[in-house]
């Protein structure tokens, strides 16, 4: 194909993604004569190396260069390998003296093209490599240390990416090895030039490819369909400039005639001075006596066109001004502005232009994956653009911690992107968390607005009245969310009324929220229990009652968040002005009082809209105990230690139980001299937490402390709760007549207080020792009662609870249909609360009912969502009782050691807590291993179990199902086999 079929331009574009092409397929040899012909179409002024970069074209000459060196490179490297080989003849030495040769004539040429681009790391690498293969390990590391000093003296930090770990392999002597075979498949990249800046008035030419907006860009071209004046909304850096350039460019092919034209406003300082702005932008002179927007409406006429307003944020009266005159004079007129503020024009279609959507923040992420997310796919192209290779596969987590930090804003992004040129992803992370002013520009092409998400930010804020940003620094205190009433808190109500100017200006954007997903099932009427009783599903859901009062009476209507980026330019303003001690006091003060409110609704018929309110505040929960165990731990008496008493239900219903007892913990131990009330609720919270957690000892010594205090406070229902966490205690140990005596003192202690609430737990918790005792029926009859009574109650929570402990009844019972309608029933409840403890049991003891139809496999399911939830939440005790169900399975599937080293597992977990299997369970364990015994023998049985003993949990779960019947050897020191298991 000769210049004359494609032109100069086109034909190295053809070269160059075919030399690419080859390469990607690993066929180096045919990539590299494709590349060469590629730079000789596009030649650099001088001799050799890359074009200087203010050249036409220098970006894509550039990248190609690189591709063809590293081509050359690996060639050479894989003839120096070959002839290291023990097979190595003549030939190959010959060849890797020539290689030799060639590694040395790159390296000349590399070094000019450092000399041209000292930040440009894979110029470096492609060098270090070079002189390795040509000289030797010194001259790679003369390379190193002259990268090192360049990037120190520029910069102040150590070159990243790959230069490290190619330094370290030329000192080791296995650089030519590593360097022969590619590890990076290299994507053909187009390679054109962008050409020439558009001239005034005209679309400017993007130079990148808009990513991720597919769906709104075909939202904006509909409404310029119906719409006569379309405004692209959102915060500084959403990228609304380049969606607008995009729908102009769709219109253009749309409407071939139209005449489109843009304007950008970013320079303009007044409204006055708009429409001469726009007027010199699109050619047009004014006219003696007829005044600008008229000479302009004039000059458009009946025209077919399309104006594209850029940056009107801080010119909205004059561009709101003279966009209505044009509009009512020119019929066929279409605006299309980009603007942080709404024109407020009634002919005005506003478009919001949100964040890009994230990733999750976990971990597993591959950059395959990372693709399909439009933030992480805009870092990793502009990454590898910045950087001239890919992002490593080993930083993928890290690019989805990064696009979650930065709230997928674009701007953002790409600012982070840039310093992949001298920084690993994870390094940009940290350093991101102790400084975000890494985030600056050093294009100096780049607008000012650009250049830093701080002054993206800051132009809107300077924007602002004195009472909004006012209100915008102190917004810098919530996380996470806020609403209405919390803004008041903390900014008083001069503050609500500033609150729409920032949401106006992008600052802050509005969520709105349905409240809680569905009401929790609570109430149950008559003819649900006979239901019930019969084995039979209930109805359905119960309304889940009245409104709760306090605090966040209702589900606000609407919350508010600030995106990280902008949360962090707050931050800084805030701690700027002096004034964070003051905002963080209010803003902990407004939390403490929600928690305190909702701590005695957390159960009865508004168990769940509570739920849901503290669920959304989680975030600002946790910076108020921050704040308030810290920095503010002077400003508001024992603050930590009341918001930790008031949120230990709520960590116990959401599973927090490490977290909500190190809180309460550490808050008993920080004030002693609490007021004895105050030791004596956190003290009873802290005790009922540990037990959960099955540290038994911690949970006692909380009761007795917390015992102590309810003394000297005369607190009856504290010290009735601390009867029942002892009762459960003594349950959980198998000591079922010291749990019935706790449970006795703790129904009378709620009675003498009048308690209904209270009783109906005692008696439930009487009835759940006795079905684990192996008493069915007095478990039976105390369960009904306590069914009856909360359900007079309505506390979903508790009517969910006393359903699982039929079932469990049931099933002992014999009667898999009634277990299985009422652990149903319960699973239902415990889902609409997303209780993970409740969901826990309920899917174990569905999973016997399953195991018991024979039906393994629903059982398997039903056992391991289970596992998940008890492990989750740190419940030990259950954790063993379900892993010795799961021994039951593998020994019915025919995998037997599965099986014993499960029951070691088991076993090795009841000796830690100190907690035998409980006496219902003790015949089916016994059964499990007898069988178990019976299949591998004495000596296989004990070998398996000492290893299930002795190895991770994870490791005996997730291993193959298929393992072989001998095992490993049997460990220096067997555990011995728990009590529950018959004896070798």
């Amino acid at each position: 194909m000769s210049d004359r079929d494609t032109g100069a331009a086109g034909g190295f574009d053809v070269l160059a993604a075919g030399g690419r092409a080859r390469m990607a397929a690993g066929d180096l040899a045919g990539a590299v004569p494709l590349l060469a012909a590629a730079l000789r179409r596009r030649p650099a002024p001088a001799a050799t190396g890359p074009a200087p970069a203010g050249t036409a074209g220098a970006p894509a000459r550039l990248a190609v260069y690189e591709d063809h060196a590293e081509c050359v490179l690996r060639l050479a490297a894989a003839a120096i390998a070959a002839a290291g080989g023990p097979t190595a003849g003549t030939a190959a030495v010959a060849g890797a003296t020539a290689a030799a040769r060639t590694a040395a004539g790159a390296a000349t040429d590399l070094d000019r093209a450092v000399a041209a681009h000292p930040l440009r790391p894979r110029l470096w690498e492609l060098l270090l490599v070079a002189a390795a293969l040509a000289d030797g390990r010194r001259a790679a590391e003369a390379v190193y240390d002259r990268a090192r000093r360049t990037y120190l003296e520029h910069l102040g930090v150590d070159p990243g990416g790959q230069l490290p770990e190619l330094a370290a392999a030329a000192r080791r002597g296995d650089l030519a090895q590593r360097w022969a075979t590619p590890t990076e498949a290299v994507e053909a990249r187009p390679a054109a030039d962008p050409g020439p800046h558009a001239r005034p008035g005209r679309l400017p030419v993007p130079l990148t490819s808009l990513l991720g907006r597919d769906e709104l860009l075909g939202t904006v071209v509909g409404r310029l369909a119906t719409h006569r004046l379309v405004t692209l909304t959102g915060p500084g850096g959403a990228g609304k400039t380049r969606l607008a350039l995009a729908a102009a460019q769709r219109v253009t092919g749309v409407r071939p005639s139209a005449s489109v034209r843009f304007v950008d406003l970013s320079a303009v300082e007044a409204s006055a001075l708009v429409p001469a702005a726009v007027a010199a932008a699109l050619g047009v002179r004014d006219v003696a006596g007829s005044g600008v927007p008229a000479t302009l409406a004039d000059e458009i006429g009946d025209t077919d066109a399309l104006i594209v307003l850029d940056n009107c944020e801080h010119l909205v009266a004059g561009c709101a001004e003279l966009v209505d005159h044009l509009l009512t004079r020119c019929a066929r007129l279409r605006v299309l502005a980009t603007s942080r503020i709404a024109l407020r024009l009634p002919a005005e279609a506003a478009v919001p232009v949100p964040p890009l959507a994230t990733p999750a923040a976990v971990g597993g992420h591959t950059l395959a994956g990372l693709a399909a997310h439009p933030a992480t796919r805009l870092f990793l192209d502009r990454a590898r653009a910045r950087s001239g290779r890919p992002v490593p596969e080993s930083s993928a987590d890290a690019v989805a911690r990064l696009c979650a930090e930065l709230d997928g804003l674009p701007l953002a992004i790409e600012l982070a992107a840039a310093r992949t040129t001298v920084l690993g992803v994870p390094q940009i992370v940290e350093r991101l968390r102790a400084d975000p002013r890494l985030l600056r520009s050093t294009d100096p092409t780049a607008p000012a607005r650009h250049r830093t998400v701080a002054a993206a930010i800051g132009s809107s804020v300077d924007q602002l009245d004195a009472a909004a940003r006012t209100l915008f620094d102190r917004l810098a205190v919530f996380a996470g969310g806020f609403d209405a009433d919390a803004v008041a808190a903390v900014a008083g109500p001069g503050g609500v009324a500033a609150l729409p100017a920032l949401v106006e200006a992008s600052l802050v954007e509005a969520v709105p929220t349905d409240g809680p997903d569905r009401p929790a099932p609570g109430a149950l009427a008559g003819p649900d229990l006979a239901r019930l009783a019969a084995g039979q599903a209930t109805a359905g859901p119960a309304p889940a009652g009245s409104a709760p009062a306090g605090p966040g009476t209702d589900p606000a209507p609407v919350r508010y968040r600030m995106l990280v980026p902008i949360r962090r330019h707050a931050q800084d303003r805030l701690a700027r002005d002096g004034d964070e001690p003051a905002a963080r006091l209010a803003h902990a003060r407004h939390f403490l009082a929600l928690a305190e409110a909702a701590d005695g609704r957390l159960r009865g018929a508004d168990q769940h809209r509570w739920l849901h309110r503290l669920r959304g505040e989680t975030a600002n929960l946790r910076a108020a105990m921050t704040w308030l165990a810290g920095p503010g731990s002077d400003a508001e008496p024992y603050g930590d230690l009341r918001l930790a008493a008031a949120l230990g239900m709520y960590c116990r219903l959401e599973g927090h139980y490490r977290e909500g007892h190190a809180w309460l913990a550490a808050g008993l131990d920080r004030h002693p001299d609490a007021p004895a009330a105050l030791r004596a609720r956190a003290g009873s919270a802290a005790a009922m937490l540990a037990m959960l957690l099955c540290d038994y000892p911690a949970a006692a010594g909380h009761a007795r402390a917390a015992l102590a205090a309810c003394q000297r406070a005369g607190d009856q229902r504290a010290a009735a709760r601390i009867e029942l966490t002892l009762g459960s205690v003594a349950r959980e140990r198998a000591q079922y007549a010291l749990s019935a005596a706790h449970l006795a003192a703790a129904s009378a202690r709620y009675a003498a207080c009048g308690d209904e609430w209270g009783e109906a737990q005692a008696t439930q918790l009487r009835g759940f020792t006795a079905w684990l005792s192996g008493d069915l029926d007095r478990a039976d009859s105390r369960l009904w009662a306590s069914l009856r009574w909360y359900g007079r109650l309505g506390d979903p929570e508790a009517v969910a609870t006393a359903l699982m402990n039929l079932g469990a009844v049931a099933y002992y019972r014999d009667d898999g249909d009634r277990a299985a309608a009422l652990l149903d029933a319960a699973l239902e409840r415990y889902a609409a609360l997303g209780f993970p403890e409740g969901l826990g049991w309920a899917h174990n003891l569905r999973g016997l009912v399953e195991l018991r139809a024979g039906r393994t496999d629903v059982a398997a399911a039903h056992l391991s969502l289970s596992l998940a939830a008890h492990r989750q939440v740190g419940d030990r005790w259950r954790t063993a009782s379900v892993v010795e169900a799961l021994a039951e399975v593998a020994r019915i599937d025919g995998v037997p050691v599965r099986g014993v080293r499960l029951l070691g597992a088991a076993g090795r977990i009841r000796a830690e807590i100190g907690a035998p299997v409980p006496a219902c369970e003790q015949a089916g364990v016994s059964a499990t291993a007898r069988a178990l015994r019976a299949t591998l023998g004495a000596d296989g049985f004990r070998t398996a179990y000492g290893y299930g003993g002795s190895a991770a949990l994870d490791t005996l779960l997730t291993a193959p199902s298929h393992s072989p019947a001998a095992g490993p050897p049997v460990p220096a020191a067997v555990p011995p086999v728990h009590p529950a298991v018959p004896s070798i």
